[in-house]
């Protein structure tokens, strides 16, 4: 429950077996795949932990998985790997495909593509079914708010307590931005896959920060044009400055987003909204 809450599967409880207990801890991961079919794997420590604590990054994002494939074998169960468009790094050519040379630029990178590397050897080797799903970035309800959050729900926090919206840098680096419901439609499309394959998912569409700290403040009021307060930090170290996915085969399998960037930002900041009338 690193970057979770309990309570974001009340709707689901009486539908679900819930172990608290570690990914890095191998005997806990093979009792709870034992006699089950599907491995979705998104157990994972976040981008900003790897500079802070790389040892807990390392154990969660590359111990982790490599238990989780040992008892994927054990167990007969195919694996659907969440890696990450962090694991391309700074891409000379946009959109970014499959084939891109991985390039991570983060510890946090580094470790989901070791991951992934884990799980097509497992698949290549001992034959265990699996796909490997390479989400940009992704927003939503029920997303972090610490200090880890991403920059979605960074930006809406600052706006319901009225303050400027923080920058890192120039606010000119894009990424592509997906609604929830989307990715986890892609995710459950592309688990029908069982031969190692890697696939992107995401938009096909870049934003700057900067751009996307209007689309946050105009969501929130509910007008079509106002400029928010921002307030320019220094940059993340080896921030990458363009990041758009090239999805050509999630669509070749029948992938097709739903949401749009504006309108999904209306969902999260409706949903963020009634958080606080229900407090």
């Amino acid at each position: 429950m690193s970057a979770g809450n309990l309570s974001n599967l009340e709707s689901v409880w009486s539908k679900i077996r819930f172990y608290d207990k570690n990914v890095e801890d191998y005997k806990a991961v093979d009792e709870a795949v034992e006699g089950q079919d599907v491995i979705f794997h998104l157990a994972t420590q976040c981008l900003v932990k790897g500079n802070e604590e790389p040892i807990l990054i390392h154990q969660a994002n590359d111990v982790g998985t490599y238990n989780v494939c040992v008892a994927a074998k054990e167990s007969g169960c195919k694996i659907v790997y969440i890696g990450t468009s962090e694991m391309y790094g700074q891409q000379k050519r946009v959109p970014i495909d499959e084939e891109a040379t991985l390039n991570p630029m983060s510890l946090y990178g580094v470790t989901k593509v070791v991951g992934e590397q884990y799980v097509r050897f497992f698949n290549k080797v001992y034959d265990v079914p699996a796909v490997c799903v390479r989400p940009f970035n992704t927003f939503g309800p029920r997303q972090r708010e610490d200090g880890y959050a991403g920059v979605v729900t960074s930006f809406l926090k600052c706006v319901k307590q009225n303050k400027p919206l923080l920058i890192h840098g120039d606010g000119k680096q894009t990424r592509d931005f997906s609604y929830v419901s989307d990715i986890v439609d892609g995710i459950l499309l592309l688990s029908k896959l069982d031969g190692g394959e890697v696939v992107n998912l995401g938009s096909e569409k870049d934003v700057s920060i900067h751009e996307l700290a209007n689309i946050v403040v105009r969501s929130w009021i509910e007008t079509e044009d106002f400029d928010a307060e921002i307030v320019f930090d220094e940059p993340r170290i080896n921030d990458l400055r363009k990041l758009r996915a090239d999805i050509s085969l999630a669509k070749s399998y029948g992938y097709s987003p739903k949401v749009s960037l504006q309108e999904g930002m209306k969902k999260y900041a409706a949903w963020y909204k009634g958080c606080f009338d229900r407090k």
